[in-house]
């Protein structure tokens, strides 16, 4: 936890002023942890002010090797249907980690192993993007982690027992940063605007198939930056965190702060919603 906190606040150090007082956000997040522990993925403005917090010993999945298969088409249930994937840094722990996340969860844990999950997970967010995200995008993996890998992928954390996938979008000179989370529904989460970092920019739904959909915009008090988050509680047990803003993250490109954020919250949830992100295929 320590190490986290540290993370988070190197990554404010250079953000713009926002309403969200971090301490209190440390605070609570604490608090939070003596129920469930999972980092992140709950918090809405620590994605805005960290969307990349180099976390220790990823697991890469299968592919992840030079020269893995291509991208196949979606929807064909092969077996064989691998995207190619970069092989992912595991650098060694500097300090104390974190311990396996305990919380409880609405349905039991999946039981697909990290590696199978990765590929699977990859290969159904990929042609997502090229659906859902606005034309003439250029979409980046820029994960510290997978230093030279251009496509985006998923990595699996062990211990907060996650995938998420993150993302650099470009077009015209502005940067954008762009983040997917999925992990299992804890069963005390909440369903409402309690998740949202600025309950006034948040709306949440109960949708047809039994899913919760939360949406939230945040904008930092300078109006030149903001941070949009969907929260998908599918009712299958998975939680689908998707988020975009232009706050600047430490040792990356600067985003481009004042311009309107690229991507809309509808298409944001249209991303969350795709059917391979789930936990339980």
């Amino acid at each position: 936890m320590d190490e986290l906190v540290q993370q988070l606040r190197a990554s404010v150090a250079g953000a713009p002023p926002t309403r969200i007082d971090v301490d209190e956000l440390i605070a609570a997040d604490r608090q939070r942890r003596r129920h469930r522990t999972w980092t992140m993925a709950g918090t809405g403005i620590a994605a805005a002010v960290a969307v990349v917090a180099v976390a220790p010993a990823l697991f890469a999945g299968p592919g992840a090797q030079p020269g893995g298969l291509p991208l196949p088409p979606v929807g064909t249930g092969s077996q064989a249907d691998e995207p190619s994937l970069c092989p992912v840094l595991t650098p060694k722990p500097s300090g104390p980690q974190p311990p396996l996340q305990t919380y409880d969860t609405v349905r039991s844990r999946p039981t697909e192993s990290p590696d199978a999950g990765v590929a699977r997970l990859t290969a159904a967010l990929r042609p997502a993007l090229a659906a859902h995200l606005p034309p003439g995008l250029t979409v980046d993996g820029f994960d510290g982690l997978v230093p030279d890998c251009e496509l985006v992928q998923f990595t699996y954390h062990p211990s907060y027992r996650e995938y998420s996938a993150h993302a650099r979008l470009a077009r015209d000179g502005r940067i954008n940063n762009f983040w997917v989370s999925l992990l299992p529904t804890a069963i005390h989460d909440p369903t409402d605007c309690s998740v949202a970092s600025d309950p006034r920019g948040c709306t949440s739904e109960l949708l047809d198939d039994g899913s919760v959909l939360v949406t939230s915009v945040d904008q930092a008090s300078d109006r030149r930056h903001e941070h949009r988050r969907v929260l998908l509680q599918r009712s299958d047990g998975t939680s689908v965190v998707v988020a975009v803003n232009n706050y600047p993250v430490a040792g990356r490109d600067s985003p481009s702060g004042g311009a309107p954020l690229m991507v809309t919250v509808d298409q944001l949830v249209a991303v969350a919603r795709t059917p391979g992100l789930t936990l339980y295929p």
